[in-house]
């Protein structure tokens, strides 16, 4: 098997839908049950509710006639980065789908409509929010749901999201479909084997469908569009979705004056929140290099996309911009830690893509970290990621190194925790 994260989670795939409880609870996450007797069933209450909202808005739907029946229907409501890795899965169940004269319809997370928009991605896609804020937009999101689960009706059910938590689970236990394939996945605290255990996972579930490829690398995702002469512009993402997953500041700053002296202007790519943060990590960088060498960008994702293909580096935490580099094969060094090391990367497409990190024995933490300070990212030292820099510049996209080009710093490129 790929991965013992498969392996475990097989249990709770079903074919047909009545077995899709499975051996859930020994795969689940540990987590601390969430406040006390009375907020636990009013929470149990709600969850009732809103599963005779789901069968009358059922009945009311047949009788207004707006029942949607699909062949098959995908549960892929997840961030950006795991959408990403998840789209050659789905696009060879929408070719099967279609080849046999069905039709698909996909739910995803608002986060994931930029991307969507991007690749013009040719199905039915309904979006509610992934991490909602706050009760009222909690309480929206599940309504949401219920709207979903009343319309639609689907011979396949498919999900692509494979975190056991409570909103996936009551999809799965109300959706009307005549089959329903699902993981429920667990940490796995070590580095893939060919794949990370994301694409495992997807390979396992086209598997049961009987779509897999023979290699569950044909399910790493590739597009085109590097540029073949590159701008002078790195692109630098470095926040991720939660600041434990970033690197420190001060350590971006000491890897600066290597890159300007190559010649090199350093963009920092952020999202719309991130900008003042972006901004003080300028005002640092300027400090080392010159307020000339160093700008901060925010935009579309089709402007980061672009501006990915155009560089000649990007530095990124374990974040989107990791994913859609390794995807575009662009040389690209990604800061690693190990809250979820091996599920969603390391990956690559050629030996242009480094991975680094710092092991350490209590990897696959879920960033439940039970450090002082965060270690396995804290203790990447700068001159690791230079070397890892040289490395990807000098390696060749069809995975020819030259003399020294494949080698790795410590905790470095794939490394296995200790």
């Amino acid at each position: 098997m790929a991965s013992e994260a498969v392996e475990v989670a097989a249990a709770a795939m079903t074919h047909p839908k009545s077995a899709n409880s499975g051996d859930r609870g020994q795969q689940e996450p540990n987590r601390a049950p969430g406040g006390g007797p009375a907020r636990r069933l009013a929470k149990a209450a709600a969850w009732r509710a809103f599963a005779l909202a789901v069968y009358a808005g059922r009945a009311g739907a047949a009788l207004l006639g707006r029942r949607r029946q699909v062949e098959v229907l995908v549960y892929k409501i997840d961030r950006l980065g795991d959408w990403l890795l998840a789209e050659p899965t789905l696009a060879r169940i929408v070719a099967a789908t279609r080849a046999r004269g069905g039709t698909v319809a996909v739910w995803a997370a608002h986060e994931s409509e930029a991307l969507i928009a991007w690749r013009h991605l040719g199905f039915t896609v309904e979006t509610v929010a992934f991490d909602p804020r706050g009760m009222g937009a909690k309480l929206r999101r599940a309504w949401a749901l219920v709207r979903l689960l009343a319309t639609y009706r689907a011979r396949e059910f498919i999900s692509l999201r494979y975190s056991p938590e409570p909103i996936r689970e009551f999809v799965l236990a109300h959706v009307a479909a005549d089959e329903t394939y699902a993981l429920s996945w667990r940490l796995v605290p070590g580095p893939p084997e060919a794949v990370p255990h994301e694409i495992a996972r997807h390979h396992a579930i086209l598997r049961a469908c009987g779509l897999e490829p023979a290699d569950a690398r044909e399910l790493l995702p590739k597009f085109p569009g590097r540029r073949d002469a590159p701008s002078p512009r790195v692109v630098l993402s470095p926040f991720s979705s939660a600041p434990i997953k970033d690197w420190r500041d001060n350590s971006w700053c000491e890897i600066a004056p290597a890159l300007v002296a190559r010649g090199l202007h350093i963009a920092i790519w952020v999202g719309p929140g991130q900008k003042s943060r972006a901004e003080g990590l300028a005002r640092m960088l300027s400090e080392r290099v010159g307020e000339g060498n160093v700008s901060v960008r925010s935009g579309a994702l089709c402007d980061l996309a672009e501006a990915v293909s155009e560089a000649p580096l990007v530095l990124t935490v374990d974040t989107f911009t990791a994913h859609l580099a390794a995807a575009l094969d662009v040389p690209m060094v990604c800061l690693i830690g190990g809250g979820h090391y091996g599920d969603f990367g390391p990956w690559q497409n050629s030996p242009r893509q480094r991975w680094v990190t710092h092991a350490l024995p209590c990897f696959g933490c879920d960033w439940q970290c039970s450090r002082a300070r965060v270690e396995c990212l804290e203790d990447i030292e700068p001159a690791a990621v230079l070397s890892e820099i040289e490395a990807a510049l000098k390696s060749r996209p069809d995975g020819d190194d030259p003399p020294g080009g494949g080698a790795t710093g410590p905790g470095g490129r794939g490394r296995a925790p200790s």
